[in-house]
């Protein structure tokens, strides 16, 4: 097992949801995480209802403010990671995209209210921007681009789970998957799980993107270490982690047990998984010293 990982993009797991989960649950699943060496996380919400993502972000801003009062075993919350609202509804996934709205300062102000401090990351489709992108970097919140149509990264600095709701890759056309591919500037999130990628395609991956710019991620549903179907945005997704249609939805393992895979399947080294499953997210996150030396205890 890794000594150390943070997950970056984790919906939640044993059963229980981010986008409902009531306090207990949300601290037992933390406590979990832990015992598995996952020290720190961002919590993603998918899309819904503003105010049930706003009762959301109330829970997790508590708990994030107790963790940083007093330290405990269990993984530190590094902020929100918002993956739903802001993205193209062409490129959904598992999402409802009815719950989708324009990319604009007020609908996010409208969202988060008082709880912006808490928001970490936010994935948007950049071709459908207003005036959101500028707002957020200048609040210093990461801009991923993610379930995105767009041909260009545009003002992004990463990619949300690359290869996965993002274009496809063709030798005649330009994508904002081959950019943030080619781009030794720009973070990438991926899903290393070997069934959101195949083998040979993690293989090219890895050989392409410099290693201090990848961002080992689960997109961990909560179905991962449960064995039953879930409901998650309001569909029923079986053990498979799919749904009635066939849509793919995130994956059914939590990060340590993706990162322990990758090293038997020898696509990566323990030292790769050290700098792609923990040193980075400190950098990408800009994480202060203090919570540093929370992960690191």
């Amino acid at each position: 097992m890794p000594q150390r990982l943070i997950d970056n993009h984790i919906h939640g797991s044993f059963g229980i949801n981010f986008n409902n989960a009531g306090y207990d649950e949300i601290k037992f699943v933390l406590s979990e995480l832990f015992k598995r060496n996952i020290k720190g996380v961002c919590p993603t919400l998918v899309g819904d209802s503003d105010e049930k993502i706003y009762n959301q972000l109330k829970i997790f801003k508590q708990i994030r403010l107790e963790q940083m009062n007093e330290i405990n075993s269990e993984a530190l919350i590094l902020g929100i990671h918002l993956e739903g609202t802001f993205l193209n509804p062409q490129k959904s996934g598992i999402q409802d995209n009815k719950v989708f709205k324009k990319l604009t300062i007020e609908n996010f102000k409208n969202l988060v209210r008082d709880c912006e401090d808490i928001i970490k990351i936010v994935t948007l489709a950049p071709e459908l921007d207003i005036d959101l992108i500028d707002y957020l970097k200048k609040e210093n919140i990461k801009v991923q681009a993610g379930h995105t149509l767009s041909e260009s990264l545009r003002k992004c600095s990463a990619i949300t789970h690359i290869f996965n709701a993002t274009p496809q890759i063709h030798h005649r056309n330009s994508s904002i998957t081959l950019d943030a591919l080619v781009d030794d500037e720009v973070y990438c999130e991926i899903i290393p799980d070997l069934i959101h990628s195949s083998k040979n395609m993690l293989k090219l991956f890895f050989k392409v993107k410099p290693k201090d710019k990848v961002l080992l991620i689960s997109d961990s549903l909560p179905s991962s270490n449960y064995n039953s179907d879930i409901i998650f945005c309001n569909k029923k997704i079986n053990k498979n982690g799919k749904d009635e249609f066939g849509t793919l939805a995130g994956s059914n393992k939590t990060l340590d047990e993706i990162c322990t895979n990758l090293i038997e399947n020898k696509i990566l080294t323990k030292e790769d998984i050290d700098q792609m499953g923990f040193k980075n997210q400190i950098g990408y996150l800009n994480l202060s010293k203090y919570e540093i030396d929370i992960l690191n205890r």
